[in-house]
Formats: C-alpha cells, structure tokens, sequence
C-alpha cells in the first residue's frame, strides 16, 4: 500500500515540477513564483521515494492478523432503521408544509427572527 502511496507522490511532484515549468516558460506565472513550485515538486518527490523504502522495509515484517469480520445482519438494520428516519422526517417536512407555499418560501417565513433582540434589554 505505501509503496503505491510512494509511487503517486513521486508522480504528483513530477507533475508539479513539469505544471510549473510549463506555466514559467508560457509566461503564466512570473520567476518569483519558482522556486516555491519547485520546493512543493522536489518534497513530493522525495515523500514518495521515502515512503517507497520504508514500504519495502516493512514488507519482511507484516504479519498476517486476522481479518476483521463486519456484522452484516446489524450494518443491514442500522441503515434499514436510517433509511426509515430519513423517510419519515421527510415526510413529516412535506406534511408541515402548507398547500399554496414553496419549501423555500415556509423556511424563509419562520418566526426565529421575531424572538431575536437586537437592542438593550430594559
């Protein structure tokens, strides 16, 4: 896994060494810019290849662990149960709404902002 990780940084820092270059020599961007491109180029590039050793160095030392089991029956009545709250709320959302009025038109017209106190309170 690291050293995929290590692999797409290394391309990552070669992609942004080249967008630089590329955006200098158009006259996109202006010289003073170059040197914070190429320090974000050159730390990428040298994460990946620093992830890519220690990836290979961990590789002797993995263990095999078990692997963890999920419990469907209760990952399947959590979202069951989710999916019916979310139904329901939405329901009871288009219950409160009046006929004749957009949901955008019954949230702007709450009464929230008639208890708010803006001046001193005698």
């Amino acid at each position: 896994m690291n050293a995929n990780l290590g692999q797409h940084l290394t391309l990552l820092g070669i992609c942004a060494l080249a967008f630089t270059l590329v955006m200098v020599a158009i006259g996109k961007f202006p010289p003073a810019v170059l040197p914070q491109f190429l320090a974000t180029g050159v730390i990428f590039l040298v994460a990946g290849r620093c992830l890519r050793g220690d990836s290979e160095k961990s590789a002797a030392k993995v263990r095999r662990r078990p692997r963890y089991e999920a419990d469907w029956p209760w990952l399947a009545s959590l979202l069951n149960w989710t999916c019916a709250l979310l139904l329901i709320s939405i329901l009871a959302i288009a219950l409160a709404k009046p006929v004749g009025v957009s949901f955008a038109d019954a949230f702007s017209y709450t009464r929230a902002h008639e208890h708010f106190f803006a001046g001193a309170v005698p």
